[in-house]
């Protein structure tokens, strides 16, 4: 049961991740912007570094500067890598911050790792206490039922998603 919890909280944030994404470059670029690389509306990468962060972190929640600090590394280390992996795996790059300043080959920025940082302090001190209580109010065979519904979903969209690309 454990693992379908974690698979639900991935959907959920994943989901957040695009929502943020896309209402923030919509606002950008006045254009209704779909910031996912996936058809459907989830971003992975938020998802994986939310997990990440309930993993390694969360029992560290009550010091802020630290959660600050080491989310805001691994956040920023995952989407640098992420980057590379999509970069090789696709030969495209899904974001660039080489106009940003303190940037590394535009893959990743301050200013984005101060956001990835602050995110995780919400996360863990405020969102996912939320979250987690509510995911275990629901009924453990929905439950089930939701999180198998859900990777199936996933797992086609990143089918066709690699399909389209390649």
């Amino acid at each position: 049961m454990v693992a379908v919890n974690w698979l639900l909280w991935l959907v959920f944030y994943s989901f957040l991740g695009w929502a943020y994404e896309s209402v923030l470059f919509t606002i950008v670029f006045r254009q209704w912007t779909n910031r996912g690389f996936l058809h459907g509306p989830l971003c992975p990468i938020y998802g994986t570094a939310a997990i990440l962060t309930i993993a390694l972190l969360y029992g560290r929640k009550k010091n802020v500067f630290f959660l600050f600090f080491v989310g805001m590394v691994m956040a920023t280390g995952l989407e640098y890598i992420t980057s590379v992996v999509l970069e090789f795996f696709f030969n495209t790059r899904w974001w660039d911050y080489s106009a940003r300043m303190f940037n590394i080959q535009g893959r990743v920025c301050l200013l984005g790792a101060a956001v990835f940082g602050t995110m995780v302090v919400l996360l863990a001190r405020v969102m996912h206490p939320v979250v987690e209580k509510f995911t275990l109010r629901i009924p453990g065979k929905v439950r089930v039922l939701l999180a198998v519904f859900f990777a199936a979903i996933i797992v086609f969209d990143f089918i066709l998603t690699a399909m389209r690309i390649l």
